[in-house]
């Protein structure tokens, strides 16, 4: 695509996406495969850097390429990820030995980034659901082909988290919902509730996003058999990558 004269500017970003989407979409762009540098279009096809960076952008925002710090913007795969709640929490999952969140990979191995405080002083609104002034928060950042999805913080009472021993960095087959388990404090009720913002700078920086993208913000609070809050799990998502799927009957 060569700029054409007379042609607006704002519009040149969006033939240049284009021009990009399509190239991926037909798999002539492999996921992991670098896109050409801001300089390398600009020279080549006498852009403005501001036109590459906007097609970038939205490419981002579409789930279909993402930035590495100082390497550049690299091809995506297009396939999102399906979430199902009901599934991925079910008993049988963490039960048999799995991750609750291997259940929306297929087969595929994620990277698991995880920081641990065994004991720090709760979130004001983390302390109000909890009723726990001390919690252990387990902060991860899922990745796929390299690709940071999601970011996900979970809170336990300080107390509860070191009798199930989930204060540790490997809480073992089934995490720590088998380790609850395991103490008679199993999880068995979930209630999350969802909303969708335009990512923070710190969001944009850790997945990857463009600017102005979308996360999706998922709330969970996970309840024992007496109805006593076991955890709060606060979710970032890139929303361009994920597809939320729920199965209810309808009474």
């Amino acid at each position: 695509m060569a700029p054409r004269k007379g042609q607006p500017g704002r519009f040149l970003y969006k033939e240049l996406a284009a021009e990009f989407r399509a190239r991926i979409q037909a798999g002539e762009l492999a996921p992991g495969v670098l896109l050409p540098s801001e300089s390398a279009l600009m020279e080549q096809r006498g852009l403005a850097r501001s036109t590459v960076r906007q097609a970038y952008d939205l490419l981002k925002t579409e789930g279909l390429a993402a930035s590495r710090q100082g390497k550049g913007v690299y091809v995506l795969d297009p396939k999102k990820l399906v979430r199902n709640a009901q599934r991925r929490l079910s008993r049988e999952v963490w039960e048999a030995g799995h991750s609750i969140w291997s259940v929306d990979l297929e087969g595929r191995d994620p990277d698991v980034e995880l920081e641990v405080d065994e004991e720090m002083d709760a979130p004001e609104r983390v302390a109000g659901v909890l009723g726990a002034p001390k919690v252990c928060r387990r902060r991860r950042v899922f990745s796929l082909d390299g690709r940071p999805l999601q970011v996900a913080t979970s809170y336990l009472a300080s107390e509860l988290a070191r009798a199930a021993k989930v204060h540790r960095r490997d809480t073992g087959p089934g995490g720590m919902y088998a380790r609850l388990d395991e103490i008679g404090r199993a999880p068995v009720d979930a209630k999350e509730r969802i909303k969708s913002r335009v990512a923070m700078p710190d969001e944009i920086e850790i997945l990857g996003l463009g600017s102005g993208a979308c996360v999706l913000i998922i709330e969970r609070t996970v309840k024992d058999a007496e109805g006593r809050i076991l955890e709060v799990n606060e979710m970032v998502l890139d929303a361009a990558k994920y597809i939320l799927e729920y199965d209810f009957k309808l009474l």
